[in-house]
């Protein structure tokens, strides 16, 4: 104690030199109390909070007197030792199928070969006197079905066009829905352990060799699981996203050619070949095509109605080139529609046992689409009868969702104003709705357009106000709705949206389908009905929204107002400045001009320099005087350069024409 009592003074001491004689002493004395008080604590206590001290890292370091602060505390271990690594999100990426220039070179005499053998085929059939269309029609299947890849997916896409094209043509094409070659079973035991990393024996207690379909795309198996349940499991082709690849290189370079010589207008292809190029490549993702298969499945279950659905997807077994789903049992749509048409009493027999009502299967689809467009996060783009099983009680299962397509809320609410209009037969509303899914417009003529559309529809509407019975099943269709569509935007030089397209596909396929199972059901009489359940959901919706709007609550909702009523001032805004002035329009016009006549002037100045480089060779080579002066005369003497300066001029010239036949906004 005393050397603390030193230790003490001495700091005063050190701290404070001149005032340590007058400070020291005080200091002494509060020390010596403060250990007086300190010692007078009792003993039990003392020795109660005495703790010893383990400093982490270290060892031990003795007994110190702790005064109650300093103490041990109970901890919990870390289960895991922190992880040392970064966590890095990749991006999802697609496949990429690549086309070696090889095989672009070999499948263009492919194309060239199926258009030879069927005009040659043709040619020769009038010659011998035996041509009709039933032979039209096997070769042409013959022909796809050969070349394989994007020629199968053409056909099946035409095979539903009973409407467009002859009986016999849709009769032929049919048989390749799905029927196609099937491919080793060894190839889909590997896919299932590539996907899986599994052994299929692991997976599967019995796997079907034979394929129970076997598409353009994939072979679809029969199995059952480890646990019993039995499952379908959807093999794609190998290759296939290469072959696809190919058939689009050899597309382009055909279209690109066309194009060139300005057959049609530089440009004009390019939304159908992007179109057709995502729709086949969308297909082979079965990663995607699962999860779209999902959602639709969780959706229809949140509709409240039960008479339509999608096989459930077992993720842990799917991936790019598998999918394994939940095996459903019923009758293909194509089945009831071949037992309907050709009175088969085979089929109709089994659709009784089933209880399948043709006409209300029909209904059901109209249903589904419309439900599809306006309620879904999406719309099957390709129901195909091979695409829609038929369950007991005329309950609907869709597959193969890899062509699908969305609306947003403007053409939503077109599609919605078109049906309307048509119930109220006012065509030109129907018009102003149609116009909406055309957009964006390029420069175009609008009130021309208009008035093309609102003619097109009174036609319609004079076809639909017909009875059922006076008219041919297939003028009911939306056939000549939306082909009127089509003839409208190449009229006008629009290129429509993929998923505007994919709608009209869709319903295309959908309307087809409905009236060949009964040709009295009325679209739009099916589509008040479902304005009838819209209005009814709508309610439970608001009635929810109410709920949850109630407290802090309603003031989001106020802002979602607010910024509603800014979007409409924003849109109406842009409608009003939209227009271009005229001038600008012609500027815009003349540069393209100036900038195409630039581009022929250099093209024709290099061809010269070539040409006249070719006779100072030959005069060189043949030892002859080279003469500048008359190298001119010789240029416009010869036929091959004469040529060649016609033939960049014409391309570069109607180049100009389409540019300048571009009407301006109106």
């Amino acid at each position: 104690m005393s050397k603390l009592l030193d230790s003490v003074q001495s700091s005063s001491i050190n701290t404070h030199p001149i005032q340590s004689t007058q400070r020291s002493p005080q200091i002494r004395a509060a020390v010596e109390q403060g250990i007086e008080r300190w010692q007078a604590r009792p003993a039990k206590i003392h020795q109660n909070r005495s703790v010893r001290i383990k400093i982490a890292g270290g060892g031990d370091h003795g007994e110190e007197e702790s005064n109650g602060v300093l103490g041990a505390l109970p901890r919990r271990e870390p289960s895991t030792t922190p992880l040392e690594q970064s966590i890095i999100i990749q991006e999802s990426s697609g496949e990429i199928f690549q086309a070696p220039l090889i095989k672009v070179i070999g499948r263009l005499f492919v194309w060239l070969y199926v258009l030879s053998n069927l005009l040659g085929g043709i040619l020769w059939d009038k010659l011998l006197g035996r041509d009709s269309l039933k032979r039209r029609a096997i070769r042409l299947r013959s022909s796809l079905e050969w070349a394989g890849g994007t020629f199968v997916k053409f056909g099946q896409q035409a095979a539903m066009r009973i409407d467009l094209l002859p009986w016999e043509y849709c009769k032929e094409l049919a048989q390749m829905l799905d029927q196609m070659p099937v491919f080793p079973v060894e190839y889909a035991l590997e896919t299932v352990t590539r996907t899986t990393g599994k052994s299929w024996d692991e997976l599967f207690a019995v796997f079907d060799p034979q394929p129970i379909g076997s598409a353009s795309i994939a072979c679809v198996y029969q199995a059952i699981l480890k646990d019993g349940k039995k499952v379908a499991v959807k093999i794609r082709r190998p290759g296939i996203g290469e072959l696809f690849m190919v058939d689009f290189r050899v597309l382009d370079w055909i279209l690109d050619l066309i194009e060139f010589l300005t057959i049609f207008r530089p440009g004009f292809t390019g939304n159908f070949r992007s179109e057709i190029r995502e729709t086949l490549l969308e297909e082979l993702d079965f990663a995607k095509e699962a999860r779209f298969q999902d959602i639709f499945r969780r959706n229809a279950e949140s509709s409240g109605e039960d008479f339509f659905s999608a096989p459930k997807v077992y993720f842990e077994y799917s991936g790019r080139e598998m999918i394994v789903q939940e095996f459903v049992s019923g009758m293909w749509l194509w089945e009831i529609i071949g037992a309907k048409e050709m009175k088969d009493k085979e089929g109709l027999t089994i659709m009784r046992s089933l209880n399948i009502d043709p006409s209300l299967v029909a209904k059901r689809i109209l249903w589904t689409t419309y439900w599809s467009i306006s309620e879904n996060l999406f719309f099957h783009a390709d129901p195909h009868p091979a695409n829609i099983l038929v369950r007991p009680d005329s309950k609907l299962t869709f597959i193969d969702f890899g062509s699908c397509g969305s609306f947003n809320k403007d053409q939503i609410a077109a599609m919605e104003k078109i049906f309307i209009s048509a119930l109220n037969r006012d065509a030109e509303g129907a018009a102003r709705a149609t116009l909406t899914l055309m957009e964006p417009f390029p420069p175009v003529n609008v009130p021309d357009l208009m008035k093309e559309a609102e003619a097109e529809y009174l036609e319609l509407m004079y076809t639909f106000a017909a009875k059922a019975e006076q008219i041919e099943w297939w003028e009911r269709t939306s056939a000549r709705q939306w082909m009127a569509v089509i003839r409208l935007a190449r009229t006008f030089n629009i290129p429509l949206g993929l998923h505007t397209l994919r709608m009209i596909r869709g319903s295309l396929l959908a309307d087809t389908l409905v009236l060949r199972l009964d040709h009295t059901v009325d679209r739009y009489e099916e589509y008040s009905e479902f304005l009838a359940y819209r209005a009814k959901y709508a309610r439970k919706r608001w009635r929810k929204r109410v709920k949850q709007n109630r407290g802090d609550q309603a003031f989001a909702r106020l802002e979602e107002i607010i910024e509603t009523s800014d979007d409409i001032l924003a849109r109406a805004h842009h409608s009003l400045s939209s227009p271009l002035l005229a001038f600008n329009q012609l500027v815009a016009k003349g540069v393209f001009a100036v900038a195409v006549l630039s581009r022929m002037a250099w093209s024709i100045l290099i061809v010269t320099i070539f040409f006249a480089l070719s006779i100072s060779l030959i005069d060189y080579v043949n030892l002859k005087t080279i003469e500048a002066v008359t190298i001119p005369i010789r240029l416009f003497s010869s036929r091959l350069y004469l040529i060649t300066i016609v033939v960049i001029g014409g391309l570069n010239l109607r180049q100009i024409l389409f540019r300048l036949k571009d009407p301006d906004p109106s």
